[in-house]
């Protein structure tokens, strides 16, 4: 199949030119092909991204999306030099890359994500990967399509490149609309991770140990675990997640028979141009049932003391290790109020300018800011500690960093909240909640629910819970 808006005869002129240097040097080259597609909406295409045993991954946010579909060439890194490691393979990989379309460099070639701690699971405790097929879009732009191919001394023709062209062309020919919801099914079993009892058990030991000094936040996270008749259709979650959370960044790994997905509202770090930012997501309220209930709601967030307190520390961390790399560093002096569906946070951006944007990388940044306070506890080192005793469960890839890097290692990286864990007919969600001093069991796993229902409504699964009973502290 050949697609009439891909550049066939340009990407097997670069493929040509990649076997000849891999048969001269003894060695991969990897082939990056870029081109600009016109006016191709990468959400348009979810229908037909997600096949069994298919790479995939999903980036959908108000200011970008991408869609990849495949793997050229892994990037792996296990235990605490897991960031390093892949910073350091594609740097190498990149030297010898044969590119098409230079110009286009600034747009994403690698993705994937990290697990919250350098452990393995399902997934990968660090796995970022060159796609052999990615369409990006910015609002206002043309779609970039890039073919992505790892070329080896052995290969004795085009057969590969025309392969990756073939898959393009099924993908950008696919019916460009988003899948429809799920019609709503009842769960077979729905399971907490603690219960909530042990749940309010666990923030009352956490409200203990920092009444003993032990740290000043720690983000408790619980599961549920729910089975349904069938397995769940990635696509239709995704398109409901994206109709439901538009101002979210909505996102999608699928490896090896496991789906990662979920819809954040948080940031965790974007390098662009020499620019890094970041925001400071914490506390959390409902929504209010009423347009003037909201308003009080809202007005009771920003008057908070405990909430203004535990979006102060994570203020303050960010801060601090933009500092350490980075000059003219700014962070809004008073917090905003990010509403959501259901829900509405404090939010505070940093920005700053790297010291050394010709050798900075977006994954130096992931390192140093991974785990924030919004998801692990201050100071780090000792929440993590604690978690690591008090949480039954390991987190995987939630709370993680997921997102893309270019070849001159800028990127964009997002919190992995409001996600779940799909593998057969079970799906794993998950939810945190930042315990500080004067935290309260009862309303913290009240908060729990509101933030699971979001991927529970996109699930189609009745919601569960107090979510519904939430009122403010």
């Amino acid at each position: 199949m050949h697609h009439p808006g891909i550049d066939l005869s340009g990407f097997l002129e670069a493929h040509a030119k990649a076997l000849a240097r891999a048969r001269g040097d003894a060695c991969p080259v990897l082939v990056i092909w870029r081109q600009e597609i016109g006016d191709v909406d990468p959400a348009g295409l979810l229908g037909s991204l997600f096949a069994p045993a298919v790479r995939a991954f999903t980036w959908i946010s108000p200011h970008r999306g991408v869609v990849a579909l495949g793997a050229a060439a892994d990037f792996s890194g296990s235990g605490t030099g897991r960031f390093a490691a892949v910073r350091h393979g594609w740097e190498k990989a990149v030297r010898s890359v044969a590119a098409g379309a230079p110009g286009l460099g600034a747009t994403p070639s690698l993705v994937g994500g990290f697990a919250f701690a350098p452990r393995p699971g399902p997934l990968p405790e660090a796995l970022m990967w060159l796609p052999r097929v990615l369409v990006s879009r910015e609002p206002g732009r043309p779609a970039t399509l890039a073919l992505g191919l790892c070329v080896r001394p052995g290969d004795t023709g085009p057969e590969e490149a025309l392969r990756v062209a073939a898959e393009a062309a099924a993908l950008l020919s696919s019916p460009a609309t988003r899948p429809a919801r799920p019609p709503s099914r009842p769960a077979g079993t729905v399971t907490e991770i603690p219960s909530g009892a042990e749940w309010k058990a666990l923030v009352a030991r956490a409200v203990e140990q920092i009444g003993r000094g032990r740290f000043a936040k720690a983000v408790l996270a619980r599961q549920l675990r729910v089975s349904t008749p069938r397995a769940a259709d990635v696509p239709a979650v995704l398109a409901a997640l994206l109709d439901a959370q538009p101002a979210s960044t909505v996102f999608a790994v699928a490896h090896d028979g496991h789906a990662f997905l979920g819809a954040t509202p948080e940031r965790l770090v974007g390098l662009h141009a020499g620019r890094a930012e970041s925001m400071s997501l914490a506390a959390s309220m409902p929504r209010g049932e009423t347009p003037d209930q909201d308003a009080r709601l809202r007005a009771a967030l920003l008057a908070d003391g405990k909430s203004r307190r535990e979006q102060t520390i994570v203020t303050a961390a960010l801060r601090e290790a933009f500092h350490d790399v980075c000059r003219h560093v700014t962070a809004a002096g008073e917090p905003h109020v990010l509403d959501l569906p259901g829900i509405r946070h404090l939010r505070s951006h940093i920005v700053g300018e790297v010291a050394d944007p010709e050798t900075a990388s977006v994954l130096d940044l992931v390192e140093r800011l991974h785990p924030t306070p919004a998801v692990g506890g201050h100071p780090r080192a000792a929440a993590l500690d604690w978690l690591g005793e008090a949480e039954p469960f390991d987190r995987g890839w939630y709370a993680g960093p997921v997102g893309w890097m270019t070849d001159d290692q800028e990127g964009d990286f997002a919190v992995a909240l409001r996600s779940a864990h799909l593998h057969g007919d079970t799906a794993t969600l998950y939810a945190g909640c930042g315990i500080v001093a004067g935290s309260d069991p009862d309303t913290e796993l009240a908060e729990t629910w509101l933030k699971f229902r979001p991927m529970l409504t996109a699930l189609a699964v009745p919601a569960a819970g107090p979510a519904v009973r939430a009122r403010p502290r």
